[in-house]
């Protein structure tokens, strides 16, 4: 909830940055610093949610995953006991299009903050 209620400021100020821009063309500078640093900010965001959620909870979403295959079919934790490997894969497989799409996130937010910044540096602004 805070990141939303910090990005929905930053658009705030952005936008009003850039409606004053009539009044001084300096302010067109605020607004694209501001828009980086929220940029910078999901980014980071970003990353530590994947690190969190791929990297160290791994063993916690795979006993979830064991859970809901228990449920849902008719294996039992002995049948999963006996082949951990074999399942371990399978859930392995199973997150793939969840971290593709968590990639893809941070590349769309870094291929943004590549073009600010290279904006900021070129003077081109508005």
């Amino acid at each position: 909830m805070m990141n939303f209620i910090v990005t929905i400021i930053s658009a705030l100020l952005i936008l009003t940055f850039g409606l004053l821009n009539e009044v001084w063309a300096g302010f067109s500078y605020f607004s694209l610093v501001l828009f980086t640093g929220i940029c910078i900010y999901w980014l980071v965001i970003l990353i530590i949610s994947y690190i969190n959620n791929y990297i160290k909870n791994v063993d916690e979403r795979y006993k979830l995953y064991c859970a809901q295959l228990i449920n849902s079919t008719n294996l039992t934790s002995e049948d999963i006991n006996e082949k951990p490997e074999l399942y371990f894969k399978q859930f392995k497989r199973s997150l793939r299009k969840e971290k593709l799409l968590e990639i893809a996130k941070v590349l769309v937010v870094l291929t943004i903050l590549i073009s600010c910044v290279s904006l900021f540096f070129s003077g081109d602004i508005f």
